[in-house]
């Protein structure tokens, strides 16, 4: 143990010796190590915390699978409601079985009105997820009947906010989309399911007309597995039930099958590869600050062969030597890691601010990424490792010097298989680098390329905000759609508006909706097996206002009522692919028959409108159905204003008009729509953002182990060049001599990396719009941007090189 110290105290001495070295060193280290750290507390979070619930392991989803039109089977489709009581009326794999489902509430009569996102539950989902509330009690059994009196669970967030924290609450009454809740109890801090959106849960309460619905998909579910019984168990038995369902219900769940994964496997299914991709990538700039610094350790051993060949002939052991050299090292990485330490606390606070939405709200432990026990862990891990990676080759090549040479030339002793080892790590530097740069190139010729996209409509000047008209006070199509048009008419008639429209569901909001129908005049496909299409409602006007061209026909007017012929506008892509060769303005639409239903008059195509990026700007087309809100009568409907100059300037008038008319009625989620487009690819935006930065940390530490490699040489081979000199070799031919040496090494290294960036950039393929994973023009560009650096890097010493005095460099030696 003495040893121990004796070799950390010589360590610290050694290293304040050298200030230079030893800071360039660990601000490389606290890069790479930093950089690790910063991804590795979200992979911590978001993978590999468990949820905060009793044995979240057994806790699974089911979900219903089917066919879809391009050949592929959607694998994450809801229950209907009377699959999912079959399921759990028949299954015997859990302990609890529940559905839940999302909607929309408007609370009223305290202070301002406020729209609140929540979740419709059935009593089995907390049953399932063994979650205690804080005051007051769950949604019971005896709550879940249709008929039962509305009771409602707040989540911890919404009661401190809107009630002030008061236990009292429980017990009260408050409004909720215009009929009266008893709150019966509020959920503890940090309860955020099924996501942070949710803030309050009532009731599933499914009618007798809901729970014979086999058509209709729109339940979420979470299950308990029996102890004991595998995911495999469940599969196969729930499998069994939807192939019996499928016999028994041709109509509606034909090729319908059942998927059992686990609450985890599910909650990261999206978010794994890009974070996985993302540890790769800071892995890669690890690499290289080890190489980096690697080359560095090798050049102080070169000056320090002295002083380890005294100390070797002095009777120290060559493990003795390479334990100090190791100390050293472990030394340098530990302060790197403590530098790393600092930068990850900034760069998780940069990774949590420039999330997208989507990943703040619905990706399970985002909100609670920071350095806990485990990351710091990691990071003490990763220095040791570092340290030692690092320290390990020069400490085996310079704890065997050639004492003779060492002894009797000092400094200037036989280097050759140390130049080879460094040479080896700069080569193994710029092809790291090289896979690094073409992946940030990739992505961010495929960023641009979707910036360009026109996504079908005009965005400029444009302001969208969501609303809900509670059914209970408006309680018909006819009521819900005049709501409405009284509420466009007023705002086309206020300054500063150009036009205004609703339409049930945006482009670029993440959601979406579809509908079957058969063509009149057509035979009918099997049932069950008809088109199925996009799906929107929207009001006169809405194509005008977002600038969607109509090519064909005309757009929905005030005069399609619900009492008048039932019409219909479709997209370019719709006719194309359903009426290939006539215009569909006039044929007609049916619905597909129902069972124990009135069949519904024929829909009328009236129009032809243009193609739009619902999805995002990488969206493939797909067919759209618009029907007029009018005849539909949507409640939940998003408002579309066209601002004749700043769209934020008309936010307060369209406040003011919606509360003109009902003053318990607020408007919500208010965003411009540039600002929609802009969250639609936050994600790519983000992955393109940090493998640019990690390319460029990459770039820059290649170009310094260039730079340090060639500036090393340079100095060993003063003697050399200035006997050549004075031999006769000019200027010219000395740089060449240096250059050549560093530029054989970066081409060495760019081939290597170009095989590896070729296999490596196949994981972004699905990731790339309008770019292959193999582009040619990537490649190329990006091997001659680190040859540029390279030659920079190597001339810098090459004109040392040439200004090297023969007299005074043979004087020196």
């Amino acid at each position: 143990m003495g040893n121990f110290f004796q070799d950390i105290r010589y360590g610290f001495r050694m290293l304040l010796k050298s200030p230079g070295f030893t800071a360039a060193a660990v601000v490389a280290l606290a890069l790479g190590i930093g950089a690790n750290t910063a991804i590795f507390s979200v992979v911590n979070s978001v993978l590999l915390r468990p949820f905060p619930y009793e044995d979240p392991d057994r806790l699974v989803i089911v979900w219903e699978t089917n066919p879809m039109a391009n050949g592929e089977t959607m694998l994450r489709n809801e229950a209907s409601p009377a699959n999912w009581l079959d399921w759990k009326r028949e299954t015997t794999a859990f302990e609890e079985f529940g559905a839940f489902n999302w909607n929309t509430y408007n609370l009223t009569g305290t202070d301002a009105p406020e729209h609140i996102v929540g979740n419709p539950t059935s009593a089995g989902i907390f049953a399932a997820l063994k979650v205690k509330p804080l005051h007051g009690r769950v949604i019971l059994p005896e709550d879940d009947q249709e008929g039962a009196p509305r009771v409602v669970v707040l989540s911890h967030g919404l009661w401190q906010r809107r009630f002030g924290g008061d236990p009292s609450v429980v017990g009260q009454q408050i409004t909720l989309n215009n009929n009266s809740h008893t709150v019966v109890g509020v959920m503890p801090q940090g309860f955020e399911f099924p996501s942070a959106f949710s803030h309050l849960w009532t009731p599933l309460a499914l009618t007798q007309r809901a729970q014979a619905r086999r058509g209709a998909h729109y339940l979420y579910t979470r299950a308990r597995l029996k102890p004991g019984v595998s995911i495999g168990q469940a599969q196969a038995e729930l499998s069994a039930i939807a192939a019996r369902l499928e016999q028994q219900y041709p109509d509606t769940n034909a090729q319908r099958g059942i998927r059992v994964v686990s609450l985890n496997e599910d909650s990261v299914e999206t978010t794994k590869p890009l974070l996985l991709l993302m540890l790769a990538a800071v892995g890669f700039v690890l690499l290289i600050a080890c190489a980096n610094v690697a080359n560095l350790m090798l050049a102080r051993a070169a000056s320090r062969q002295r002083e380890i060949a005294i100390r070797t002939a002095l009777g120290a052991s060559r493990w003795r030597v390479m334990r100090q050299l190791l100390t050293e090292s472990v030394l340098l990485s530990l302060a790197g890691g403590t530098g790393g330490l600092l930068l990850a606390m900034w760069g998780v606070d940069i990774l949590k601010a420039g999330a997208p939405e989507p990943m703040t709200n619905f990706v399970y432990g985002w909100n609670q990424i920071g350095l806990d026990a485990r990351v710091l862990l990691f990071t003490l891990g990763v220095s040791v490792v570092t340290g030692i990676v690092f320290g390990l080759a020069p400490a085996l090549q310079a704890s065997k010097p050639d004492m003779n040479e060492s002894l009797k030339e000092g400094e200037r002793g036989s280097t050759g298989g140390r130049n080879r080892l460094r040479s080896a790590l700069v080569v193994t530097e710029v092809a790291l680098s090289l896979v690094l740069l073409v992946g940030a190139g990739l992505m961010i010729r495929s960023f641009l390329r979707l910036l360009d996209v026109h996504p079908g409509f005009d965005a400029t000047n444009v302001v969208t905000m969501h609303m809900q008209v509670p059914s209970s006070r408006y309680r018909n199509a006819t009521e819900v759609s005049d709501f409405y048009a009284r509420l466009v008419g007023r705002l086309r008639e206020q300054p500063g508006v150009e036009s205004a429209a609703v339409v049930n569901l945006l482009p670029m909001s993440g959601s979406g909706a579809t509908t079957s129908f058969i063509v009149e005049g057509r035979p009918a496909p099997p049932t069950g097996q008809e088109p199925e299409v996009n799906y929107r409602t929207s009001a006169p006007g809405y194509f005008g206002a977002m600038r969607i061209p109509v090519a064909r026909g005309r757009d929905f007017t005030p005069d399609d009522r619900a009492d008048t012929t039932r019409v219909a506008v479709v997209n370019e892509t719709f006719a194309r692919q359903f009426f290939p060769d006539e215009d569909p303005v006039g044929r007609r639409l049916l619905d597909p028959p129902q069972p124990n239903a009135t069949p519904l008059p024929p829909m009328e195509i009236v129009g032809v409108v243009g193609d739009v990026k619902h999805w995002g700007l990488d969206d493939k087309p797909t067919p759209f159905l618009y029907v007029p809100h009018t005849q539909a009568g949507d409640n939940f409907m998003t408002l579309v204003v066209r601002a004749e100059g700043d769209p934020a300037s008309v936010i307060p008038t369209v406040r003011r008009e919606v509360l003109a008319l009902d003053k318990d009625q607020p408007v919500f989620d208010i965003k411009t729509m540039e600002d929609r487009i802009a969250d639609m690819s936050a994600q790519k935006r983000m992955l393109t953002y940090l493998l640019g930065v990690m390319a460029a940390v990459a770039l820059v530490l290649a170009g310094i182990g260039i730079y340090g490699v060639i500036a090393y040489t340079v100095a060993r081979r003063t003697h050399e060049i200035g006997i050549r000199m004075a031999l006769g070799a000019q200027r010219g031919d000395i740089m060449r001599l240096v250059l050549r040496q560093g530029m054989l090494m970066t081409i060495i290294g760019v081939a290597v990396g170009l095989g590896g960036a070729y296999l490596a950039t196949r994981l972004l393929d699905k990731m790339l719009y309008g770019v292959t994973a193999t582009d040619p023009a990537t490649f190329v560009a990006v091997s001659l941007v680190l040859a540029s650096v390279a030659l920079l890097a190597c001339l810098i010493p090459a004109r040392r090189a040439m200004k090297v005095d023969p007299m005074v460099a043979l004087r020196y030696e």
